[in-house]
């Protein structure tokens, strides 16, 4: 039998032979979600943190979805997105979406991935179960468009850390086989000890879909992995591909303007149009489809593109008429729950999940984690990052420097001078000033910029976002010290300020937590904005702690309304413990010519002045560490909410 026979075949009983949805020529029937019988949300204490084992049960996944629509707000309007959608995607099988720009191709590929796990009509099933996101995630891999990598690191530790954390339990010698073998696949051995941040477009480009399939999930997502690859390269990558597919993973992908080669590598086509499905069958099936319909493809010419033409409308407005073919009637398969009351199920089809069932299904898709493991490969990639980054390591400690050599020419000698108190609170001030912003730039300008990756990898189930979190924390301790450190010793002995044990651990104390704490109000605002808002809204949101540090005005000279925000200021507090550490505990008189009227002769003299006759060293540290703790978790809980609403 011929293909031509072989399609019309199907087409006169009305079955597509690569999925079985009907093509019967009935209208697509939108159906609100909201009025179907939704799967119940089961609330099981399992976050995606646990390293994925694609072996066991259920390794195979089928995939379809029902009455997909998705609508994003414009004013008062709604703009549809995609609409009315239907599918199915097989183990075994490369399935390739296709469209035009803005068809809604990524949109379709961000809500079967999960990516998009709320907002949407419709039904996806993975099994015949309606889909749990948090179950899925450790089921599926999803590669997005942009190249989202860490500058710092290069291919092979960008593999080995990708294995590790993932699969924290493999063996040293397994692991390097897989890294070795990824490095082959994608052809990336000449180029595995260069930086991320040094490859080209297209090695970027490998290394990003490399490292999500080198631990091999059952289903994979890529949003247009052939963007910014050469023919050779494309090729290449669309043939690894297709490598996962036939071994049994089920691999979905958005193309744009595939050549007639890499066109023949793909299994099954998912053409998308205005939005709607206009083609939802094999690639070989595709040509006498639209012979079928009166769209004859020349010879010679690539059906990829054709296909294409046809969804642009350069072939006739057929885009509807085409659509009518993949869009079955709606049935409310929530029905038979009658005859089945023991398997509940969707008005769409869907079996929903009782407990029990989700907790078995999550159990397949597990192993130990070594969440110490995990702790300390991010504590590791954390500081690799950080110390090769030149901005947050070699050009600090050179401002840090600076700042102390600054200070140094301003101030020199005036520590144990009554007639230059003012002068000396005045650099006290300042160097805490400098401490507060400097502490603020290298958090905002690294942090945002690893949100991406963050995003990335939590989706796909790399780690828990608390141990990212506390390794990033912990690897700025280091940093944080050196610096102001060195800046505060230099600075308290070029200024002559007295030289006690104590009073210089508690200046030093005091800096560095005014750092810490400054570097959580950053974590804050790094949180909650974009890179570029970061570098905007940090020094903003920290100028209020510098005016309100209580030199330029007393808090008892403020007016009521506004005097509470003095005791908001981390450096009023610090501040005021660096003037006690310097004047208070009993310091004698400060040297004072006799040919001249020292109003501050008196230390105690500057402690009224200052309003810091009660603050005592270890309260206002207290103080600071308390401030410090609320900020880091307000920080995390923000960047969870972000992880959540995917931003």
């Amino acid at each position: 039998m011929s293909a031509n026979q072989i399609a019309e075949h199907a087409i006169e009983y009305g079955i597509d032979s690569s999925d079985g949805i009907p093509l019967r020529n009935s209208p697509g029937i939108e159906q609100n979600a909201n009025t179907c019988l939704m799967p119940r949300m089961l609330n099981v204490d399992m976050e995606c943190s646990t390293p994925l084992n694609h072996g066991g049960p259920g390794s195979s996944v089928m995939l379809e979805w029902t009455s997909i629509s998705y609508a994003v707000k414009e004013g008062r309007d709604k703009r549809t997105l995609i609409s009315n959608m239907h599918g199915k995607c097989s183990p075994g099988t490369l399935t390739a979406i296709m469209g035009p720009s803005g068809a809604g191709k990524t949109t379709l590929l961000n809500v079967l991935s999960g990516h998009y796990d709320r907002g949407y009509e419709g039904e996806v099933r993975v099994n015949g179960w309606v889909r749990n996101t948090e179950l899925f995630n450790r089921q599926s891999c999803y590669v997005m468009q942009d190249d989202v990598l860490l500058p710092e690191l290069t291919v092979r530790e960008s593999l080995d850390m990708s294995i590790r954390l993932r699969m924290p339990s493999l063996p040293p010698a397994k692991r390097a086989h897989l890294v070795n073998e990824a490095l082959s696949q994608w052809g990336l051995e000449e180029c595995q000890n260069t930086r991320a941040g040094d490859l080209s477009g297209g090695q970027r480009k490998r290394l990003s879909i490399a490292q999500e399939l080198v631990s091999k999930p059952p289903v994979i997502f890529l949003d247009e992995p052939t963007s910014g690859l050469d023919s050779i390269t494309a090729l290449r990558c669309v043939s690894v591909m297709k490598s996962f597919a036939s071994d049994g993973h089920t691999v979905i992908c958005s193309v744009h303007n595939p050549s007639a080669k890499i066109f023949s590598y793909f299994d099954v086509l998912y053409m998308i149009s205005g939005g709607r499905c206009i083609y939802n069958g094999s690639v070989q099936a595709l040509v006498p489809f639209l012979d079928s319909q009166r769209l004859h493809c020349p010879m010679h010419h690539n059906p990829a593109d054709y296909i294409t033409e046809i969804a642009c409308g350069e072939h006739g407005e057929v885009q509807a008429a085409l659509s009518k073919h993949f869009t079955p009637p709606y049935t409310d398969a929530s029905k038979d729950n009658a005859m089945h009351p023991s398997q509940s199920r969707t008005c769409y089809g869907g079996r929903v999940m009782t407990r029990k069932e989700l907790q078995d299904a999550f159990s397949q898709h597990q192993e130990n984690v070594r969440y110490v493991v995990q702790f300390l490969v991010l504590l590791r990639r954390c500081f690799l990052c950080t110390v090769r980054n030149k901005v947050a390591t070699h050009l600090r400690l050179a401002v840090y420097l600076s700042f102390a050599l600054m200070l140094t020419a301003l101030f020199y000698g005036i520590g144990n001078d009554a007639a230059r108190t003012m002068n000396n609170l005045s650099f006290l001030t300042l160097m805490m000033a400098m401490l507060l912003f400097q502490s603020t730039m290298p958090t905002v300008m690294i942090f945002p910029t690893e949100l991406s990756v963050l995003l990335r990898e939590h989706r796909n189930c790399w780690y828990k976002p608390a141990t990212y979190y506390i390794a990033r924390v912990l690897t700025e301790i280091p940093f944080l010290l050196l610096g102001p450190t060195m800046m505060v010793l230099i600075v308290y002995w070029a200024t002559a300020q007295p030289a006690e044990l104590w009073r210089i651990a508690s200046v030093l104390l005091l800096s560095l937590q005014t750092c810490a704490t400054t570097q959580g109000l950053a974590l804050v605002v790094s949180a909650a904005s974009s890179a570029q808002t970061a570098l905007f809204v940090a020094l903003p949101a920290s100028t209020p702690s510098f005016l309100f540090c209580g030199y330029f005005m007393p808090p008892k000279l403020l007016q009521p309304p506004v005097a509470w925000f003095t005791y908001t200021s981390h450096l009023y507090h610090a501040l005021q413990g660096i003037v006690y550490a310097i004047y208070g505990g009993g310091r004698g008189e400060l040297d004072c010519s006799e040919d001249t009227f020292c109003f501050f002769a008196e230390p105690e003299q500057v402690l009224n002045e200052m309003g810091a006759e009660n603050a005592f060293v270890h309260v206002k540290f207290g103080i600071l560490i308390a401030m410090d703790v609320f900020y880091k978790l307000l920080a995390y809980v923000i960047l969870r909410w972000r992880l959540r609403i995917k931003m």
